[in-house]
């Protein structure tokens, strides 16, 4: 073996070791990814998946009102405007009772009259239990006068009380269709809505029904609001199946939802009912 052989060997082991060493001192990963990204990792957690179903619907007052005069005439006092709040029991307007006042007098006049004329039947006669038949004819004709004479004046009674219109509920007014001093028929009419009987009405399906139970949270989204939920709670399951106008069934379902005074009758949006969180 000559000195040239082994030097060349020699050289072959000295750059076998010092690449070792420099491998030796490359992490793995790297060594292993050279010149390629390294593979991103992630924590894995633990999430419960969220089951639900989604129903269109819109926003109802359950407490509202529409009054109409019952007969035509002329508006003599509004007491109201739109906006206004109002109580149960509160006189709103009135038509004017000029002509139903003199026929009233005289609906009392005749009454008066009637009965006058029943009490001396009753004196010429004594009360008798055993009175005649014709004592009877006359006794009963004149009973029948003074009632006749009653059920006119209060017939006209209720007119007068009719030409007032009160309002059956706390709420506010949000419509009015007539002005003062307008002549009125019984179309024209009084809204009002109480802001605090607002909910949202949900149209569900019949495959969903059996999926719909009291103080089920919902999260609704309204139409006039994209991007806020409102959160709410079933409030009410409908005992009977309904129809929307070309025919197709479902279940009303009513959800009280946070109070927002932005809100108002009709606004349109969609109900996501949760069944597990």
């Amino acid at each position: 073996m000559n000195i040239r052989f082994i030097a060349r060997r020699f050289r072959i082991l000295i750059a076998i070791g010092v690449g070792l060493l420099i491998l030796s001192q490359t992490p793995f990963p790297q060594r292993l990814f050279k010149g390629q990204p390294l593979p991103q990792t992630q924590k894995v957690e633990k999430k419960n998946l969220i089951r639900s179903f989604s129903a269109s619907g819109n926003i109802e007052a359950s407490q509202k009102a529409s009054l109409h005069f019952l007969t035509s005439g002329k508006v003599v006092w509004v007491g109201v405007k739109r906006g206004d709040n109002v109580y149960m029991g509160e006189a709103l307007t009135s038509l004017d009772t000029t002509e139903l006042q003199a026929s009233w007098r005289q609906a009392e006049q005749d009454f008066i009259s009637a009965k006058a004329e029943v009490e001396k039947v009753y004196d010429e006669t004594g009360r008798k239990v055993d009175e005649s038949f014709s004592e009877k004819v006359k006794r009963t004709a004149a009973e029948a006068k003074q009632n006749k004479a009653f059920d006119s004046m209060k017939k006209i009674e209720k007119q007068i009380q009719d030409s007032t219109l009160v309002s059956p509920i706390n709420g506010v007014v949000t419509d009015i269709s007539f002005v003062l001093g307008e002549n009125v028929g019984i179309t024209e009419a009084i809204e009002i809505i109480d802001p605090s009987s607002l909910h949202f009405k949900a149209e569900v399906d019949e495959t969903d029904y059996s999926r719909v139970f009291i103080d089920q949270k919902v999260r609704i989204i309204l139409d006039a609001f994209r991007g806020k939920i409102f959160n709410g709670k079933v409030i009410f399951i409908g005992l009977r199946v309904e129809f929307t106008s070309s025919g197709v069934s479902f279940v009303p379902v009513e959800i009280d939802l946070d109070y927002n005074k932005k809100i108002i009758d009709g606004l349109t949006g969609e109900a996501e009912f949760i069944e597990n969180e």
